[in-house]
């Protein structure tokens, strides 16, 4: 399912924007890298799932046939060290991504992640920012309402905050309960995108209130994209404002402890 934001940009609900002028196709947080080792462990995403994100990748390569690919944000966390099989992996889909000399750019929200070893071997090179016609492609975390932006270089497509949306709807015995949506959200200013695997979802949900006059919104739903009444959404509960951030091992993790 589409929807024509503009002339010049598309939204699918295949989690990707489409830049028809530019022949430009944009996704977020893709992460390759959680590939092959992943699903050999106890926790392994289930098989379905895994198969789900290929065939939306190579059906939208099939749909829209870019001549530019943008990869907004990192490969694997911090573009980090691969297990068993998981180089041969990366490198077999970059040729993929590659075919017919299409180009591959990854845009990257922070300097010490840059490089790393899921990079080695792809001939990708991370840029902070990168430009396609009157946009500035970015993959950061806070910078998404008032970019500092000339005017005439369009608006920014940040792929870094995930948004999420608390939506009421009615629980199983028609009781008042709430849903957490991933959107696309556009505020005048940029438009920020949904990751495009589930799994790599925000944890903090967008308060419509605290958002400019103009901004617009679009819920995900399976494979449809609707209106979000901005307006007219309730506020949300405390409770659900944020999304359990699950621990983290190793040294990030004991630093954070102290």
């Amino acid at each position: 399912m589409q929807v024509q934001l503009s002339d010049d940009v598309v939204l699918d609900s295949r989690r990707a924007v489409w830049l028809p002028r530019q022949k430009t196709l944009v996704l977020a947080d893709f992460f390759f890298g959680l590939g092959a080792a992943r699903r050999r462990r106890v926790d392994a995403l289930p098989a379905t799932p895994q198969q789900e994100i290929w065939e939306r990748v190579f059906g939208l390569l099939d749909d829209y046939a870019p001549e530019q690919l943008a990869l907004l944000g990192d490969l694997k966390p911090s573009q980090g060290a691969l297990e068993g099989d998981e180089a041969d992996e990366l490198r077999t889909i970059f040729r993929k991504l590659k075919a017919g000399g299409r180009k591959v750019v990854q845009v990257v929200g922070h300097p010490d992640r840059s490089d790393g070893p899921a990079l080695e071997g792809t001939g990708i090179r991370p840029v902070e920012q990168h430009k396609v016609g009157p946009f500035t492609l970015m993959h950061r975390r806070r910078i998404f309402v008032y970019p500092r932006h000339d005017p005439h270089h369009g608006f920014w497509i940040n792929g870094g905050v995930h948004p999420l949306f608390a939506v009421p709807a009615p629980g199983p015995a028609a009781e008042p309960d709430w849903m957490r949506l991933p959107a696309f959200l556009y505020t005048g200013f940029a438009l920020v995108m949904p990751p495009f695997v589930s799994y790599a979802q925000g944890f903090e949900v967008i308060q419509p209130e605290r958002l400019p006059r103009q901004a617009r919104a679009w819920r995900l739903l399976a494979d449809r994209l609707a209106p979000l009444d901005l307006p007219e959404l309730p506020p949300t509960p405390e409770a659900l404002r944020t999304l359990t951030r699950p621990p983290r091992k190793g040294r990030e993790g004991a630093k954070a402890e102290e």
